[in-house]
């Protein structure tokens, strides 16, 4: 293991970060190895405003004649939706789970077998490098992540690594994903597996559909009951065939992204460059705040404790089609964010994207405006109740 730039421990000095930077605090104090007596750990959890969000989108009524295929499964029923590849990387060997947990926001030694979390990887400053999904497998730690940031994060994890038992394998390609997602989405794979799905969020575990092995993940992207399907490469054809023949509609791309974006949960384009943990509204899910030392742990631990974030992802509404990725949204005719995801909503107006934004477009009664639409924050607004004692 290579000596980090800088000891955990230590004196962190008086911060001022002006109003553009990620926190400030104004107390000089010593960021200690984790927080003691913090109770708070990252143990998945559902997502209050996610699951409200996803509730208020729920339409009513008879389906519309005029949706497309996919549509109306999804929202009400259960369908199917393709993923390609994405990001997989196995990490195999005696010193596989510790290894990897001095290099996330997540807590991997209190998971079991078929047991998995959600986690943030940063650099010594704390800004994300990707946001994956860590699951303990019987020979170490299966990442999921997406295919853009996969060989990013393999080559990060392989700098640090010295003489540990551990392996890495960037098995991307060697595996087909998909997702069976809707209301209908348990009781759908069940009555086919002939045994119970996974029922924690992350929880995983190896079945077969059809003839083809397959290992499912609980998660939470697409709404509150969706499963990640994860299969060899070679056996995709075959697994979407039957998928067919059982009758599961196939999802249009565009759907399942909008699932995603009204679930506000962020992709690797939504990861703008130095972004911050804390920044993307996933700490119940992906940040232990109990757990030992961790690359970029000083900085998390410091917003925790001392400071707040700045900025933050959010659901925002505008109206008319979805504007383009890096359109700039404004507060009172000032600069406050960017759009990152878009895609239409009709239930919401017109669009929904995901957006960094400011924290004075996150305020009660301000206009903002995208592209000269008027735009609005929907669902609970991130760190919009914070104050300069912290996130609590």
């Amino acid at each position: 293991m290579r000596i980090f730039p800088r000891a955990w421990g230590g004196r962190a000095g008086v911060v001022r970060w002006n109003r553009d930077e990620a926190f400030t605090t104004h107390a000089e104090t010593t960021v200690s190895e984790g927080i003691a007596g913090n109770p708070r750990d990252n143990r998945p959890v559902s997502h209050p405003a996610q699951s409200s969000i996803h509730a208020m989108l729920k339409p009513t009524g008879s389906p519309s004649p005029t949706d497309r295929s996919g549509v109306d499964p999804l929202r009400i029923s259960v369908a199917w939706a393709d993923l390609g590849h994405r990001g997989v990387i196995l990490a195999t060997g005696e010193d596989a789970l510790p290894f990897v947990d001095k290099f996330t926001t997540a807590s991997l030694a209190r998971l079991a077998d078929q047991q998995g979390t959600e986690g943030f990887f940063a650099d010594a400053r704390g800004w994300v490098i990707a946001l994956a999904t860590l699951l303990r497998t019987t020979d170490g730690l299966w990442i999921d992540c997406d295919a853009e940031v996969a060989a990013t994060l393999r080559d990060h994890l392989e700098h640090y690594h010295i003489r540990e038992r551990v392996a890495f394998h960037d098995a991307s390609a060697d595996y087909a994903c998909g997702a069976i997602a809707g209301p209908h989405a348990r009781a759908w794979l069940e009555q086919r597996l002939g045994s119970a799905a996974p029922a924690g969020p992350y929880d995983h575990a190896r079945g077969r559909l059809g003839d083809v092995d397959v290992m499912l993940v609980r998660i939470d992207w697409f709404g509150p009951e969706a499963f990640l399907v994860q299969s060899a490469a070679s056996t995709g054809p075959a697994l979407r065939g039957w998928l067919a023949a059982e009758g599961l509609a196939t999802a249009h791309a565009a759907d399942v992204e909008a699932l995603r974006i009204e679930g506000r949960y962020p992709a690797a384009r939504d990861i703008p460059p130095k972004t911050l943990p804390q920044e993307l509204d996933r700490t119940a899910q992906a940040i232990s705040f109990t757990k030992g030392c961790y690359l970029g742990q000083e900085t998390v631990a410091r917003i925790d404790a001392l400071g707040h974030v700045n900025r933050g992802l959010a659901l925002v509404a505008i109206d008319g089609p979805p504007p383009p990725p890096a359109t700039e949204l404004t507060c009172d005719g000032e600069p406050a964010g960017t759009i990152t995801s878009s895609c239409a909503a009709t239930r919401l107006g017109g669009a929904a994207c995901l957006a960094i934004v400011h924290r004075r477009g996150l305020a009660a009664g301000v206009h903002l405006r995208v592209l000269d639409r008027a735009a609005r924050i929907v669902g609970a607004a991130p760190h919009a109740a914070e104050n300069q004692e912290g996130p609590r």
